[in-house]
């Protein structure tokens, strides 16, 4: 695995198993509680941010298995990676898109934890296995940006969860 990529993974890691500790220490009445109506509970978001990784891990899993050739990285695409990011980093809420917007009511959390632990080992093995040259090619769709580069994606995926880190913590307290 390419070292900026292993760097990602970390990062990603150190995410993962941190919210899931969370919400797994905190009793159930926090796990569950729904501060308004409309709003996620911990476990909800525990949730979704699982969904979003399935959704990535399964779109890249998809695209690799096609054999289609990926597109060169483009200006264009810098730029909406650049502002997709730098929108996920301002403390304004953003409705999820619908592929990862509904969450269950009641929410098993040990099944999520086991479920998001299953496609990050998924995601390991994608790259362990991407080749280098391909690293600067547009392999996966995020439905507001458009095509994203595997190091973009990956950037994507930090940056979705940091979006989420004071919610989750709100929600806990």
């Amino acid at each position: 695995m390419q070292a900026h990529l292993h760097a990602f993974f970390q990062q990603l890691e150190q995410q993962r198993q941190e919210f899931s500790e969370w919400v797994v220490n905190a009793p159930d009445s926090r796990q569950h509680h729904v501060p308004q109506p409309g709003q996620w509970s911990a476990a909800q978001l525990l949730y979704h941010l699982a969904q979003v990784d399935q959704q990535v891990i399964l779109g890249l899993e998809k695209r690799l298995a096609s054999g289609k050739a990926l597109r060169p990285v483009r200006t264009s695409t810098r730029i909406k990676s650049f502002l997709l990011n730098l929108f996920l980093r301002l403390p304004i809420k953003f409705k999820a898109p619908p592929a990862v917007r509904e969450v269950p009511e009641q929410v098993e959390v040990p099944e999520v934890v086991q479920q998001w632990q299953d496609m990050r080992a998924r995601l390991h093995q994608i790259l362990l296995s991407y080749p280098e040259h391909q690293l600067d090619k547009e392999i996966f769709f995020h439905p507001r940006s458009g095509m994203l580069t595997l190091p973009q994606t990956l950037r994507f995926m930090v940056e979705h969860t940091e979006h989420h880190r004071r919610q989750m913590k709100r929600l806990l307290s």
